[in-house]
């Protein structure tokens, strides 16, 4: 660990371009997500097309994204903007499937009472409905925070900086040290955003005590 303490700087950095990498990508994808989530639980007729795009998205690899995209938008292969325009689409995907369901799944009782108070679709959907979902929709950005955060690493075989360089570098030199630093650090970070979602979700909507957090 001398190595670590040695190169904290230059972690540091490392660190600074891959929460970069994650977390633009997530907070883009669920602010994307949230209308279209929505949507598909409110047109059944939306449903079927909608669903089915995120299923595409979610079944090509994110290397396959990162090499594609500088053609398409006209970038280097080591561009940043391919890794977040890669895995905002993901995000997308996985968030879009995980809110419907959790607008779907508010119990009807709750609907017809907030009905029954002359609540218009606006009002219901953002007052009643997405906080009764809160808990599940935590759920699903759990799932996609460690999702971005791990698939960042990939970015590194095309060149972009971040805590997967130590993977690519460690094994170009035969440094097990440095790959072990860097496996290390991904799990701390994606340890750690998934533990600021958990206390997040308990600050914000106690009531997610009903829905078992793990």
């Amino acid at each position: 660990m001398n190595w670590a303490w040695e190169n904290r700087s230059y972690l540091g950095d490392l660190l600074g371009d891959h929460a970069v990498l994650a977390f633009i990508p997530l907070a883009i994808g669920v602010l994307l997500a949230l209308p279209l989530g929505v949507l598909v639980a409110r047109s059944p007729g939306s449903r079927f097309t909608v669903l089915g795009l995120c299923a595409f998205l979610q079944a090509i690899p994110a290397l396959t994204f990162f090499v594609v995209f500088p053609a398409l938008l006209d970038t280097k292969l080591d561009d940043r903007i391919n890794v977040v325009v890669g895995l905002t689409l993901l995000v997308l995907a996985l968030m879009t499937r995980t809110i419907g369901e959790a607008v779907m799944a508010v119990p009807g009782p709750v609907r017809l009472s907030a009905d029954s108070m002359g609540m218009t679709g606006f009002a219901r959907t953002t007052r009643v409905d997405l906080p009764v979902a809160l808990p599940a929709i935590i759920g699903g950005l759990r799932t996609a925070a460690v999702t971005c955060i791990t698939l960042a690493t990939a970015s590194a075989v095309v060149g972009v900086r971040g805590l997967g360089t130590l993977f690519t570098e460690g094994y170009e030199t035969g440094f097990e040290t440095e790959v072990l630093v860097g496996v290390a650090l991904v799990g701390l970070v994606a340890l750690g955003a998934d533990v600021l979602l958990v206390r997040g979700a308990k600050l914000f909507a106690p009531w997610s005590r009903l829905v078992p957090i793990r």
